[in-house]
């Protein structure tokens, strides 16, 4: 975890006051070329920050409700999987506010590298990659999309900082969005043998095809999330409840009621994902 997500979780806990806030902020390499002190600035690196009082700043998500919070469920396939060797070659995703999906995103990106592995693996083939629009292009798009949605992902440390390093090396500042992560999530909520995207979908009679698409897994996580949700505890109101609940502890492992297979989501309209 960066420094800087250290104390945006700072923040999500209690609010700050506007000088501190604004000289810690000048102090991340990642935002050097950033005007820290606009926060409309800030916002569209999905940072959602606001005024709490005229003295100090805090997060939306402190009391903003589960249910009319915006998540985005994403999922990325990439040509390998370092972020400083290899590239992003298609993001899909989906956005969910109140029960319901709003908007999808998918788009190949551009490169005349593919390892023939990849291929197998996702299907996807360099002739398609190389009509593809850039991974600039896309990654601008992409960002309109999100905003300071909560980024959502299975294993969400792997799709959040490797679109944050190459929205850094196109030069449009890194990610700065609150995130979910769908596996320690389904560990609190749902009793299943493994906690895998195929393994869970199976678990729980979720329609799954074209496994390493990005925007059918990015469907996919979406539904293991609805599912999660019914079983949240009723205490677990806001988005920052939602998130620190969804992270793993050191306590001993409860005994979970095994969740009943999922048939028809109650938080998304199959239509709506398929």
């Amino acid at each position: 975890m960066r420094p800087l997500d250290n104390f945006i979780q700072k923040i999500a806990q209690k609010p700050i006051f506007h000088k501190e806030f604004f000289a810690k902020m000048e102090s991340f390499p990642e935002l050097e070329y950033t005007d820290v002190e606009d926060l409309k600035m800030l916002q569209l690196l999905g940072l959602p920050i606001v005024k709490y009082t005229d003295h100090a700043l805090s997060l939306a998500t402190t009391t903003q409700s589960i249910v009319d919070q915006k998540f985005c469920i994403v999922d990325i396939e990439t040509n390998g999987s370092k972020p400083t060797l290899h590239q992003i070659i298609e993001i899909g995703a989906v956005m969910v506010k109140n029960g319901r999906v709003i908007g999808e995103f998918n788009s190949l990106a551009y490169t005349d590298i593919l390892p023939d592995s990849i291929h197998q693996l996702t299907g996807i083939t360099l002739a398609e990659l190389e009509k593809a629009p850039p991974l600039k292009s896309v990654l601008a798009d992409f960002r309109l999309f999100l905003q300071d949605a909560v980024f959502v992902a299975h294993n969400v440390n792997f799709d959040y900082y490797f679109i944050s390093y190459a929205m850094e090396k196109a030069g449009f500042g890194p990610l700065l969005n609150r995130r979910l992560c769908t596996i320690d999530l389904a560990r609190k909520t749902l009793n299943s043998p493994k906690y895998g995207l195929s393994a869970l979908t199976e678990h729980l009679n979720i329609p799954f095809e074209h496994h390493h698409r990005a925007l059918w897994d990015a469907k996919a996580t979406a539904l293991v999330f609805a599912r999660s949700l019914e079983n949240v505890p009723q205490e677990v109101i806001t988005t920052e409840a939602l998130i620190a609940f969804s992270k793993p502890t050191q306590q001993k492992k409860k005994e979970k009621k095994m969740a009943k297979p999922l048939q028809t989501p109650s938080l998304f309209s199959k239509d709506t994902l398929t």
